[in-house]
């Protein structure tokens, strides 16, 4: 019953997606399918999704751990996060090359308006998650206290996604600073991210059992390809439109392949660790093994979405809200994934234990909301101080 309740959750989240929405009649499309409003819609899933994603990794592990197999309601949830986070690095690709042509002097001030707000809201999530975590009873020691303090350890691990895209944010600054035309721009990001993808992965073998430390771990890379092909289709969009038109049941079978096919290697690498002996070129490939795979998977997970809303335009007052919220819930509901579920972080005991999946996974994404709300009112009163 537990396992019919958690599918069903989901089930009722993806229904949201089609509640309101409008089908686009037969030879017609939607051509505001990557509007605004359509893609904050398919992030506002995504990060209730992601939510499910945390949960279900928790849930997963804890029953191996205890021997009692796979949780079959969360197992494909849990292991793919990577596809949403590659919708939303899609969407910034897109986003900057449709701001840098559409409004002018852009990349003026722009490390000042588009990465640093991000840092300041990274160094903002970690205080607050490491004093909760300090006041919830772990201890560290000084050392390690200093590096949570000072961000090189994350005190909130999903917050690694508001280091790496500010990241990304100066690359692109970078590439078309002094840039001649879009294909210029397009060469360096895409050289940009793979030195990004190729270097990070040697600061993760080289730490890779070292806990949360900055840009260890494959989730780092596995789907920052996305970034600069969003803004290939910024560049592009109205051609590759056209082609995905043209070629409309293709481009749905060529999506699902690339998402699905990349998607069952990927799960079972998920479950095959390498051992504390192997070398460390072993690591390391079996690392970009990995990244390479979810970077398919993800690819063909972005063309399935954008095949969808050509077909289908989105109006969910539901996701239009969470949409608003995407990054603050993204960045909140950590702690209740901890909170709920034992151990909490490194302390080896639980706090409030939710034993009923189900249960967990709306306590999470009720409190998380919550404190997204709460942490936006924070950060813009930061933010709106110089």
């Amino acid at each position: 019953m537990e396992t019919v309740l958690v599918i069903a959750l989901q089930v009722a989240l993806i229904a949201v997606l089609f509640v309101g929405s409008k089908r686009m009649p037969a030879g017609a499309w939607n051509e505001g399918f990557l509007s605004l409003s359509e893609t904050k819609a398919l992030q506002g899933l995504f990060a209730m999704f992601i939510v499910f994603h945390h949960c279900g990794q928790r849930v997963l592990y804890s029953y191996l751990w205890d021997g009692l197999g796979f949780s079959s309601g969360l197992t494909i949830v849990s292991l793919i996060g990577y596809v949403f986070v590659g919708y939303f690095l899609f969407c910034s690709g897109y986003g900057l090359c449709r701001s840098f042509h559409n409004k002018k002097g852009y990349l003026d001030r722009f490390l000042r308006r588009r990465p640093l707000p991000l840092l300041a809201i990274f160094y903002a999530c970690n205080t607050i998650y490491l004093l909760g975590r300090l006041l919830l009873g772990e201890t560290f020691d000084p050392l390690r206290l200093v590096r949570l303090a000072l961000g090189i350890e994350l005190a909130n691990p999903n917050s690694w996604y508001v280091v790496a895209l500010p990241v990304l944010y100066a690359l692109f600054y970078f590439s078309a600073r002094n840039a001649t035309d879009d294909r210029q721009i397009l060469r360096r990001l895409f050289a940009g991210v793979g030195i990004y993808v190729l270097a990070g992965l040697v600061v993760t073998t080289l730490f890779s059992y070292g806990g949360y430390l900055a840009f260890t771990g494959t989730w780092w890379y596995d789907s920052a390809i996305l970034f600069p092909l969003g803004y290939l289709f910024g560049y592009m969009g109205d051609a590759i439109a056209a082609w995905m038109k043209r070629n409309f049941g293709k481009s749905v079978a060529l999506s699902l392949l690339l998402c699905i096919g990349a998607f069952i290697p990927s799960a079972l690498l998920n479950f095959y660790y390498l051992p504390y002996t192997a070398s460390e070129l072993m690591r390391y490939l079996y690392s970009l093994l990995i990244v390479l795979i979810h970077s398919i998977s993800a690819v063909g997970f972005v063309g399935a979405m954008m095949c969808l809303t050509l077909k289908r335009q989105i109006e969910s007052r539901v996701l239009a809200f969470y949409g608003s919220i995407t990054l603050e819930l993204y960045l909140m509901h950590g702690f209740f994934v901890q909170l709920f579920f034992a151990p909490f972080y490194d302390k080896g005991t639980g706090i409030l234990n939710i034993e009923l999946s189900p249960v967990y996974i709306v306590a999470v994404l009720a409190c998380g909301t919550v404190a997204a709300l709460l942490f936006r009112q924070l950060t813009r009163r930061l933010l709106s101080r110089r």
